[in-house]
């Protein structure tokens, strides 16, 4: 059974654990890498927990994705978005984003935004379904500058534009 739900300092652990996959997995995707994560104090891992709105899926008890949402003016940013290989396809990805929209929603954000590699383009056929707009706005990856990734966003509120 699948189950998503936000993390506590209670699920240091499992976060730990659900990170470093995930950075382990497609290191390529994030502006982070395991090792330098691997050798944080726990302080430091539950600042992280802290600081932003972190939810996991879940099957039965095993941690199988991760996602990331930050409040910021009047906007949220959606980040550190992973499904593990043998947990895709199966709607998760679907579901965290769900989490971070509806975080965003009750905290009267205009728009959820996020940044995606421009060669991902599993994670971007993703996010365009889920109502994303792509902007067209390209930067470098902040770890490999010969890859650039786009803005995309998502209007959560009326009136947004």
């Amino acid at each position: 059974m699948l189950l998503v739900r936000r993390l506590i300092p209670a699920d240091l652990d499992v976060f730990r654990e659900i990170r470093l996959r995930a950075l382990t997995d497609t290191p390529e995707n994030y502006g982070s890498i395991a090792a330098a994560e691997r050798a944080q104090s726990d302080e430091e891992w539950l600042a992280k927990l802290a600081g932003d709105v972190w939810f996991a899926a879940f099957d039965e008890d095993r941690p199988v994705g991760l996602v990331a949402g930050r409040a910021r003016e009047d906007d949220w940013i959606l980040y550190s978005m992973w499904v593990a290989p043998e947990a895709r396809r199966r709607g998760l990805g679907a579901k965290l984003m769900g989490e971070v929209r509806s975080a965003a929603e009750d905290d009267g954000a205009r728009e959820v935004w996020l940044h995606v590699a421009e060669d991902n383009d599993r994670a971007r056929r993703l996010y365009l379904r889920l109502g994303f707009i792509a902007t067209g706005e390209l930067e470098p990856m902040p770890n490999d500058v010969t890859r650039r990734r786009e803005r995309l966003y998502l209007p959560v509120t009326a009136g947004s534009s």
